[in-house]
């Protein structure tokens, strides 16, 4: 069973490739940004918070990153009052960390 969803996600995979335009995959920025930036997303853990700062120059006044293990982090406080140490792995795993996008 397991090799056959494996064969099937290359299949998927290749499909996919060959729905991909030819041409340069990177795009030529022109400019520098001048102003406030705000951007949210979905991602599979939650919502993530993108928000820039620019003055016009080759330097960012500002860049933030708000990942969204980061702001699930504080709802442990409230899950893990009066619980037992056996449950403590369970909980925190109920909310998926990924301790690397909390690293500040």
């Amino acid at each position: 069973m397991l090799a056959r969803e494996v064969l099937q996600s290359f299949d998927l995979i290749r499909q996919a490739q060959k729905l991909i335009p030819p041409g340069p995959v990177s795009v030529q920025v022109q400019g520098y940004p001048e102003g406030e930036y705000f951007a949210r997303l979905e991602q599979p853990r939650g919502e993530v918070v993108y928000y820039l700062q620019g003055n016009g120059t080759a330097y960012l006044d500002r860049f933030r990153v708000r990942t969204p293990t980061f702001a699930n982090l504080a709802a442990l406080v409230a899950m893990l009052q009066g619980c037992e140490l056996s449950e403590v792995g369970l909980i925190v795993l109920s909310i998926d960390p990924c301790i690397s996008c909390t690293e500040r």
